[in-house]
């Protein structure tokens, strides 16, 4: 997995590629840290449109990013999901914990 962060105006995206598991959640929580530090960044988009697989480690990590983007009044915002991982989303009930565009 590769991460990749982009910043403009009051939005900053963490664009993902490839898999979202256990092994690459450090590096997904500092793309995380990141973007929650941007004082600028009102809106944090993760972008999922090179992302291939997405495991439980991954779901905890973005519902743990949610609780402090909410705490920073940041909203996170799950982007382009296709539909293999909009299913795992919605399987464990998160699709409507997330908000999705």
């Amino acid at each position: 997995m590769t991460i990749s962060v982009e910043f403009h105006g009051n939005a900053a995206r963490i664009i993902l590629s490839g898999g979202i598991d256990y092994a690459t959640q450090d590096e997904f929580r500092n793309a995380n840290r990141q973007t929650l530090s941007a004082g600028e960044a009102t809106e944090i988009q993760v972008d999922f449109a090179r992302a291939t697989f997405l495991d439980s480690s991954g779901i905890r990590a973005l519902i743990l990013f949610k609780r402090e983007a909410d705490s920073l009044n940041k909203s996170l915002v799950l982007m382009n999901c296709n539909p293999y991982l909009r299913e795992i989303f919605e399987i464990g009930g998160f699709d409507k914990f997330f908000t999705f565009r």
